[in-house]
């Protein structure tokens, strides 16, 4: 995995995923099934299955807004760490009209 796709792996889970979402990406982590995770949390595959799709759903909007701001100069990855760009570090990073 790329030091880019470190930091998204890191801010999805940290930073969008439910509890129970955290819950079922460890779960699928460690090689449970979708059937074994339903039993785990008591609740129906679909369910299970549901929640799922909403983290790969959650992750792919969180890339497209972090590729946005990268595009625009407002954020790098830097040694495996997002690093925002503001005005005082770099003028030329901001190419937004200011109003």
């Amino acid at each position: 995995m790329s030091s880019r796709e470190d930091c998204f792996a890191g801010v999805i889970y940290v930073g969008i995923l439910s509890e129970r979402e955290r819950g079922i990406m460890n779960l699928l982590k460690t090689g449970k099934s979708v059937r074994e995770i339903s039993k785990h949390f008591g609740v129906s595959i679909t369910s299970i299955s549901r929640s799922i799709s909403n983290i790969r759903t959650k992750a792919l909007d969180l890339e497209d807004d972090i590729e946005f701001l990268m595009d625009i100069g407002f954020l790098r990855i830097r040694k495996d760490k997002f690093e925002f760009i503001t005005r005082d570090k770099d003028p030329k990073a901001l190419k937004l009209k200011q109003k």
